[in-house]
């Protein structure tokens, strides 16, 4: 996969530094390990009685080891990502993290013992196939993390705003209505994470003492910690077909307006080029639902 999305970004190759394919390693293996993650967490979630809206379903969670394995592939996924992000930008690694559904299909489907369908390899064929399309037309080359303080806080209040609302118009409402909200909710927040880790990645240049000086690392932590109970709520509520695919495609589109909008990312916009990205987008969308329908994936154990 990766070296026919290699071959498939070679034309802009000099818009992206020397290290692209070790971006689109980590980017991949990260991608990977977070659709490892889900399939584990959902299904340990899932069995708990449905409690939107208490934090006292992590404690439950963290004291079942299948859960405590889907978050050490998170930590692991998190790292693999920060990495990334130190050599790449949000608009090229975050896309890439979509593909974390691809990953979790074949996993997921082995713990079943059930073989993958032909309309699931269709659908991850339209994911792989709408975000080469994306960054091709795209051609993301890199910004720096260089927003202002006050670009800072306005984005940071805004995010925690957002979020605010979601988690109260959720309330105790039906399953459906409480998994789209805690997964857009979520799905903001792992985008905002995002931006942050790549502000810290570069922040390392200047030493380690320098990032335990700074905002970023103990906003990482916090945001970090309130993402997980959104994710796990969301989870819990049982609607994964509405969650799993609403997370996994609002966080890249966050990012990428992060990237765009603060961070002073460049994508192409010359032409068609705008039309043909958001049809990219459009096409990986759809295949992320069609591809939540599998039973692997949306499974109840």
């Amino acid at each position: 996969m990766a070296h026919a999305m290699l071959g498939g970004l070679g034309v802009y190759h000099r818009h992206l530094p020397r290290d692209l394919v070790s971006i689109m390693l980590l980017s991949l293996a990260s991608a990977a390990c977070y659709g490892i993650a889900a399939v584990l967490q959902h299904r340990e979630a899932v069995q708990h009685k449905p409690v939107p809206a208490r934090l006292g379903l992590l404690g439950h969670l963290v004291r079942r080891p299948v859960w405590l394995a889907g978050g050490a592939m998170d930590g692991i996924g998190y790292v693999l990502q920060f990495l990334a992000l130190r050599r790449g930008s949000l608009a090229l690694v975050e896309p890439l993290l979509v593909l974390s559904l691809v990953f979790a299909l074949p996993f997921a489907s082995r713990l079943d013992r059930r073989r993958i369908a032909t309309s699931e390899v269709l659908a991850s064929v339209l994911i792989v196939g709408g975000l080469v399309a994306f960054l091709e037309c795209a051609r993301p080359a890199l910004g720096r993390p260089s927003a202002t303080a006050s670009q800072w806080l306005v984005l940071s209040v805004a995010i925690a705003a957002s979020c605010s609302v979601l988690v109260l118009a959720a309330g105790k409402g039906k399953p459906r209505r409480v998994a789209v909200m805690y997964s857009v909710g979520a799905g903001m927040l792992f985008g905002y994470i995002a931006a942050v880790t790549e502000r810290t990645g570069h922040l390392l240049d200047r030493g380690a003492l320098h990032v335990l000086e700074t905002w970023p690392p103990y906003a990482l932590v916090i945001t970090a910690v309130v993402a997980l109970w959104l994710t796990q709520s969301a989870f819990n509520a049982g609607m994964l077909r509405l969650s799993l695919p609403t997370l996994t495609v609002g966080q890249p589109l966050v990012a990428l307006a992060i990237g765009i909008g603060v961070f002073g990312e460049h994508i192409h916009t010359r032409g068609f080029d705008p039309v043909l990205e958001a049809i990219g987008l459009a096409v990986m969308t759809v295949g992320v639902y069609a591809l939540t329908r599998s039973p692997s994936l949306t499974a109840h154990p």
